[in-house]
């Protein structure tokens, strides 16, 4: 192999330049973004039924759906929500499922199966199958307040911006759409004989889109434009009504006619106290450089804003900002380990080898970045920490090989045959090492589900790394070696060697012992496991506050916006605060993917708080709480920062089945309290049903049969003089704009002004409402709520400042033990429980396939199960100080201290399989096995401190960053590899000390396998 190399060191040297062009090449070009993207496995389902009470909509929509909806394979999860007027369902796929596409389809067919069993008079149903797109951008538009003024503004900027290269779509929020109110007069029409339905006729007739066909002049046809359809509002006014004596009135003799914004009120969106316009840019995905695409829309809005003077264009949420500090403060951070590994290599093996080594890491980077890049990788955080992980693990196989072949020659070895012995020597070994931590990382790679998806570019560029490493090793460094190395006159004093003799003499004479000692400082580290604290992903880094509304059901949203208003005046007093974003009637746009969305609802609100540092949302948080507390009763809240990782409604979030309402909402208060006395609980709120008051107006079909009169001539009329009829739509717009006919107040209609309108019959008699109709007051269900097609009640809370989940649900379970739930009642917990275990689980299937390519990898080098038993009994060494460290560092055990735990794994199996090895070629030579044990320990000690120290090292800037989200792997990996490898060089020497047999001499050069 070695000859074969040296042949072909110039094709070698070729390729490896071209490779690292290509990595070069490919960071300047591929996709960036902050964060990974995930699959669309999250939808919506409206459905609109129109004057349906929510029972009527739970048992005549939500269940028929439902039901179609869950024998769809591919859904994993539907909750749904019925509440008057309107059916929601949140679907959520398996977690195995990528091709989301076809998916959704099947769920549409659902749908339509369920459109069949739905009553006729249900209204639209539509899929929202993006549930999860994130805008990049999110521009306000302002300057007026008219919101229609705004709105058309809104929509001149989206045709601007809709041909940016990389848009995927471009969205409006907070807008309004216009309406012609036709406010009919109910004593006009009485007095003029003529009934509402006289009115729509009319209007129909007239406002008709009538070919008039063309005529020929000159040999050029002229088309005949006949003027039927309304071209103003006066025309609209001015139209013809035939009374009954037939005489004409004109319209406006009989409603009142005007132009403005849709009713009832639309979704409302504020920045810093100003009413704006949205205008939301989803960017391609997986396809787009997010920095570059904010420049190219920066240019173009720059362009348009004098066009649009006096009205303005600010940026609400600008995400390749976030992109391009992440990524620079991540580059930052793999820099800085990069310059600490190359003056650790050089420290600890001098300025010739240090060179050599160092020189590695430029052409694994470069060349892993052309390879990713190639596999359509995209440059987030998450792949940036993959690489700043395997830095020092990545250089590992080179310091082996740079190290065996100086000593070779040192030793007066010639060049070549100190290259050909190196290689052959370690090429297995080497090889096996890398193809453990492979192993290693192959659970987190193959596991499905969110979490994988967030953290899946870790273990592909951690894997990607080492496996160029390894070829590097091999073939690069070999050549390099034979170009630079040169046999050295003097080593000095070499401490590593000093130690290295000291620790083989340990073990050749107190193994025993060192074993011991290893198994109580194993027990003592896992007895600190109480004292740590579970945190699933930590909250992120970014100074905003998230403040969730929850006004009762039933509440209008011109409440709802006064409350929001007053919550928001006070913010902007307080000295934390830099500007706040107010969004009413919905949730606002999910500018971060952590954050969940909402359908429309007139009960909700959100303020987003930007505030100077990080550090100045806990001052937010604490005080929005306290003021909420005293000065507003009626409204629930949830205030944090934005968190990471897969989204989820809360923290905690508990779910209660019975069958009976009662002792479903029983159970639910009783889980409230109890949360309630957790001190780590906060925020904590319930959807128990409370139910909303409701006029119900009971016909009698005697007297109403008299006067030809049924039920559904005195509902529509009682719609029509709330929300209105649509009449006709007015075209002279870009969108037709519709005519609603209803009464001059609409839905601030008073109770006894709705009781003395007229009901027509077909005939157009007037007949008045009291005579007809007797109503009285009560209490309807504001809402349903159906997980999977039964019903539930869920409670909600966050988390204080240095609280758990585990905590808090442990001061559950033990409130629960004392004073159990009502029999029968069922309970499952949710939020960051079952995120965790659903993340958990999913490695959990996958790491059988790891354990296998792990013992794979071991049993092909070493062909002995005595030999894989000593390596995989230093997999426990490694929480001798992953626990100390995490509770000495104040940091959680959550899935990044995980992903630590399992790089940490490959690195201490890698030290274990090269004194391995080392034992065995000593005792294949005839030499005895304590003498084999020292001479190996002897030989690794530089290796493998040199390996740790650079891993180390290179840890160091992520340990040490701002980050919320690295530190606890960065302080797992480092706390546990400095424990662990010491205790690697001891105790695994002293298994092979106390378990192997010295060979017999006839076989002393030929290792036999072992069972």
């Amino acid at each position: 192999m070695m000859g074969a190399l040296l042949g072909c060191r110039r094709l070698i040297g070729m390729v490896v330049v071209m490779l690292c062009l290509l990595g070069i090449a490919a960071y300047n070009t591929m996709p960036r973004q902050e964060d990974p993207s995930f699959p669309q496995r999250a939808g919506l389902v409206t459905v609109s039924y129109p004057g349906a009470t929510a029972n009527a909509v739970e048992r005549l929509v939500l269940r028929p759906l439902a039901d179609e909806l869950l024998q769809v394979e591919e859904v994993d999860v539907a909750t749904g929500t019925a509440r008057t007027g309107v059916a929601l369902v949140r679907v959520r796929l398996e977690d195995d499922i990528y091709d989301t596409d076809a998916a959704w389809d099947r769920v549409r067919q659902a749908m339509k199966r369920a459109r069949g069993e739905f009553p006729a008079d249900v209204g639209q149903m539509a899929l929202d199958d993006r549930l999860i797109d994130i805008p990049a951008i999110v521009l306000a538009v302002g300057g007026s307040p008219s919101t229609v003024e705004l709105t058309a503004v809104a929509e001149r900027v989206k045709a601007s911006l809709s041909d940016i290269p990389g848009v995927s779509r471009v969205e409006l929020e907070g807008d309004v759409t216009e309406q012609i109110t036709l406010a009919l007069d109910d004593a006009a029409l009485y007095r003029l004989g003529i009934s509402p339905s006289v009115v729509l006729n009319t209007l129909a007739s007239r406002n008709q889109t009538t070919a008039g066909g063309f005529v020929v002049s000159d040999g050029r046809r002229l088309s005949v434009l006949p003027n039927s359809e309304f071209g103003n509002l006066e025309a609209i006014r001015a139209t013809p009504i035939a009374l009954p004596d037939g005489s004409q009135v004109p319209l406006a003799a009989a409603a009142e006619v005007w132009r403005g914004p849709a009713e009832p009120h639309q979704p409302e969106t504020w920045q810093d106290g100003e009413r704006v316009v949205l205008v939301s840019l989803v960017m391609e995905e997986n396809q787009t450089d997010a920095i570059r695409f904010g420049e190219r829309v920066r240019e173009r809005v720059e362009s348009l804003r004098q066009e649009l003077a006096p009205y303005t264009v600010k940026e609400m949420f600008f995400q390749p900002d976030q992109v391009s500090d992440r990524l620079d403060n991540l580059a930052g951070s793999l820099l800085a380990s990069v310059a600490i590994i190359i003056a650790v290599v050089f420290l600890g093996m001098g300025l010739r080898m240090g060179l050599l080594v160092a020189s590695i890491l430029p052409m694994v980077t470069m060349i892993s970045i052309g390879l990713y890049d190639l596999g359509g990788g995209v440059l987030h955080q998450i792949a940036i920490i993959g690489m700043v992980i395997s830095l020092g693990i990545l250089i590992d196989n080179a310091i082996v090989v740079v190290e065996n072949i100086q000593t070779r020659l040192d030793e007066g070895a010639a060049r070549f045959d100190a290259l050909r012995s190196a290689i052959r020597e370690l090429a297995g070994p080497l090889g096996a090492s890398t193809g453990t931590t492979l192993a290693a990382f192959a659970p987190l790679l193959l596991s499905k589900g969110g979490t994988a998806d967030f953290t899946r570019g870790i273990p592909v560029m951690i894997m990607l790394t080492l496996s160029v490493s390894y070829l590097l090793a091999i073939s690069v460094v070999p050549l390099l070696a034979a170009r630079f190395l040169r046999p050295r006159k003097n080593t000095g004093r070499d401490y590593m060697a000093g130690l290295g003799r000291l620790l083989g003499s340990l073990v050749s004479r107190v193994p025993g012992t060192l074993v011991v000692l290893s198994l109580f400082l194993v027990a003592g580290s896992l007895a600190l496991t109480p004292f740590l604290k579970l945190q699933f992903f930590p909250e992120a880094d970014r100074p905003q506050v998230i403040v969730e509304m929850y006004m009762p059901e039933g509440t209008d949203q011109s409440r709802t916006a006064e409350v929001a208003e007053t919550l928001e005046r006070a913010l902007r007093t307080r000295p934390e605060t830099v500007s706040v974003q107010r969004f009413v009637g919905f949730t606002g746009p999910s500018f971060y993917y952590n954050l969940l969305r909402y359908p429309q609802a007139p009960n909700r609100g959100r303020l987003v708080v930007e505030t100077p540092t990080l550090s100045d949302t806990g001052a937010i948080v604490s005080w929005v709480r306290n003021h909420a507390a005293q000065e507003m009763p009626e409204l629930d809240l949830s205030v944090a920062v934005l968190g990471q990782g897969p989204p989820r409604a809360a923290p905690v979030e508990v779910r209660i089945y019975h069958a009976s309402d009662e002792t479903r909402a029983e159970a639910a208060e009783h889980v409230y309290r109890l949360l309630r006395q957790s001190p780590g609980a906060v925020d904590v709120r319930h959807d128990i049903d409370l139910g909303v008051p409701g006029i119900a107006v009971n016909v009698d079909d005697a007297v109403a049969a008299r006067y030809d009169i049924d039920r559904s001539d005195v509902a529509r009329s009682l719609y029509g003089q709330s929300f209105g009829v649509v009449a006709e739509q007015y075209r002279q717009e870009d969108d037709p704009i519709p005519m609603v006919l209803r009464s001059r107040e609409g839905t601030d209609l008073s109770l006894s002004r709705l009781m003395s309108i007229n009901i027509y019959n077909s005939r157009g008699d007037a007949v008045p409402l009291s005579a007809l109709v007797s109503t009285e007051t009560s209490w309807q269900p504001a809402a349903r709520y159906l997980r999977n097609g039964v019903r539930v009640a869920t409670v909600n809370a966050n988390l204080a400042a240095g609280s758990s989940f585990s905590d808090v649900l442990g001061d559950l379970e033990t409130g629960l033990a004392e004073t159990p739930l009502p029999e029968g009642s069922r309970m499952e917990y949710g939020g960051d429980a079952e995120g965790s275990g659903d993340a958990n689980s999913a490695i959990l299937t996958t790491a059988p396939i790891g354990i296998l390519l792990l013992l794979f990898f071991l049993l092909l080098q070493f062909n002995s199960f005595r030999r894989v038993g000593i390596i995989l009994l230093t997999v426990p060494l490694a929480t001798v100080g992953i626990f100390p460290g995490l509770v000495l560092s104040g940091s959680p055990f959550g899935f990044q201290s995980l992903l630590g735990v399992i790089a940490l794994v490959g690195i201490v199996v890698n030290n274990a399989i090269v004194l391995v090895d080392v034992v065995d070629r000593q005792l294949a030579r005839g030499m005895a096995v304590v003498d084999a044990v020292r001479m190996a320990v002897e030989q690794r000690t530089r290796p493998i401190l040199l390996t740790t120290a650079t891993t180390v090292a290179g840890l160091l800037p992520l340990a040490f960053s701002s980050s919320t989200l690295w530190p606890p792997m960065a302080w797992a990996i480092i706390s546990g590899l400095l424990a662990s490898t010491l205790l690697t060089l001891l105790v695994v020497p002293s298994l092979c000390r106390m378990v192997l047999r010295s060979p017999a001499p006839e076989a002393s050069t030929d290792l036999a396998p072992e069972a």
